[in-house]
């Protein structure tokens, strides 16, 4: 994410919608090479699915999905945000104030709201579903989710830092657009924060996986906002280190409040699977972003 702080982030204009078409559809991944010593196991070949069928294995057909439109982005949605996180980053003893306000900025004006702010980062929801069965998995003995292409035998006897690269490839793949590069820094970020506790990937606790997915979301939550609004923080404060701090600032109170948040959701429910987990997440997400506008008292 080194280049998230200098990006402009996205335009507005009726032709540029709030959430781009893709977070519903999302862009198949591209090609990658099979990591060194992990043999893939989908049962559709090495390819993994898309790849040629087995003989004699017909094809499923394919029922396209009609996707929700999105709303179009008001003219100026980012004014009201970059003016208070200006004003954040300028310092002083309200700059908590101002940070607040920006956040609830973002989410009502920017984003169109909380829940539209969520469906925006349901790629991070899914993310956090897909990593959160597969330790889970590895943490019991069962078998892994076929379609992530990975071996928990092969993936138990590679160096921790290893792991990590093979689980984020696993999880989310690349696929050439930039929610895919900040969800993979942000699953790195989040596995490896984990290590300190417990170095073995593939025996965490159920807290521990709780956390590792609590942590992906926050991060990802953060770095959406960073890349749209970030520019704003370090652009206004006295010096560029003073940016960089202010802009840390956000970033951890982003993480604390989708902590909490999640949580919270997650107190909801026992043991669940994957999707429930994606649900669990989407909810984190929106309440997330519903704080942000309480606090703000637009």
């Amino acid at each position: 994410m080194g280049t998230s702080a200098s990006s402009k982030g996205p335009g507005s204009g009726p032709d540029i919608p709030i959430v781009p078409p893709w977070v519903d559809d999302p862009p198949k991944p591209a090609p990658q090479p099979a990591a060194p010593n992990m043999q893939p196991t989908s049962p559709f070949g090495p390819g993994g699915p898309g790849s040629p069928s087995q003989p004699g294995t017909p094809n499923a057909p394919q029922v396209p999905q009609q996707q929700p439109q999105s709303d179009p982005s008001p003219p100026g949605r980012w004014r009201g945000t970059r003016t208070s996180l200006g004003k954040f980053a300028g310092g002083g003893s309200d700059r908590e104030r101002h940070l607040k306000r920006g956040l609830g900025h973002y989410s009502k004006g920017g984003m169109g709201g909380s829940r539209n702010a969520a469906r925006r980062l349901r790629g991070s929801s899914r993310s956090a579903g897909t990593l959160h069965a597969a330790l889970t998995s590895l943490s019991s003995g069962a078998p892994l989710p076929p379609d992530l292409g990975i071996d928990a035998q092969a993936l138990a006897a590679l160096p921790p830092d290893q792991a990590v690269d093979a689980l984020v490839d696993a999880i989310r793949p690349i696929d050439g657009t930039q929610d895919a590069e900040a969800t993979r820094d942000s699953a790195a970020r989040a596995l490896s924060e984990i290590l300190d506790q417990n170095p073995d990937l593939t025996n965490l606790t159920p807290a521990q996986i709780d956390q590792v997915t609590a942590s992906l979301l926050g991060h990802d939550v953060a770095h959406r906002i960073e890349l749209d609004v970030g520019k704003a923080v370090i652009d206004k404060a006295p010096t560029k280190g003073e940016g960089l701090e202010r802009l840390q600032e956000m970033k951890d109170y982003v993480r604390e409040v989708v902590a909490a948040e999640y949580t919270a959701e997650r107190a909801k429910a026992g043991t669940v699977g994957k999707a429930a987990i994606e649900r669990i997440s989407n909810n984190a997400v929106q309440q997330t972003f519903e704080v942000f506008e309480d606090e703000a008292e637009l």
